[in-house]
């Protein structure tokens, strides 16, 4: 009696791993990353609760870093899409080199969420990359060294993963907040005449 051929399950983790059949009958792609970090950033603004949480992603080929908004710890929308921190450079070499404020990187985003930039701003100064302004309190300064950290970044070991695309975007729609912290706000209707 032969025996059937067994599945070699030994893929190397640079190979791009095919989508699932559940993610192919809804018509979503999948991505292959490397998850390089994960970490906790301190929201910035003098009433905020509660810590953000991201994730800082490699393309399969490592050439690109991407930064996710993964979690709010309290109320407040957001973007789950992978920001390219090619975008993040972008809007970081538009501005002066004097202090600018969190609105700069809303452009980075694809979302519209009012809190992406300022979560991103939180995020960035969690890495070391951007510190406050000392002259005024709501705005930023670089401290670090982009280039620097994005070489280290991408020369991490990092964990293989798989992430759904829908069509060729990188996004998520706007993640509301957490479930035991949303509030709904109601208002009197008019009455028609």
């Amino acid at each position: 009696m032969t025996k059937p051929p067994t599945k070699d399950t030994s893929a190397t983790t640079s190979e791009v791993q095919p989508a699932s059949e559940a993610a192919l009958q809804e018509g979503i792609n999948e991505q292959s990353y490397w998850l390089i970090k994960e970490g906790m950033a301190a929201k910035l603004g003098a009433r905020a609760e509660g810590s953000i949480h991201y994730q800082v992603l490699a393309d399969a080929d490592r050439q690109q870093l991407y930064i996710a908004i993964t979690a709010n710890e309290s109320g407040g929308y957001f973007s789950r899409e992978r920001v390219p921190v090619d975008q993040i450079e972008k809007c970081l070499t538009a501005t002066p080199s004097k202090p600018f404020p969190s609105k700069t990187f809303k452009d980075a985003f694809v979302g519209k969420s009012s809190n992406n930039a300022g979560f991103m701003t939180a995020i960035l100064r969690s890495e070391g990359l951007l510190g406050a302004a000392p002259e005024a309190e709501t705005q930023h300064v670089i401290v670090g060294d982009l280039d620097a950290w994005k070489s280290k970044l991408l020369t991490e070991q990092g964990t293989p993963i798989t992430l759904p695309e829908k069509g060729n975007s990188k996004t998520v729609p706007d993640a509301g907040p957490a479930p035991d912290t949303a509030k709904t706000l109601t208002l009197p209707r008019k009455k028609s005449a």
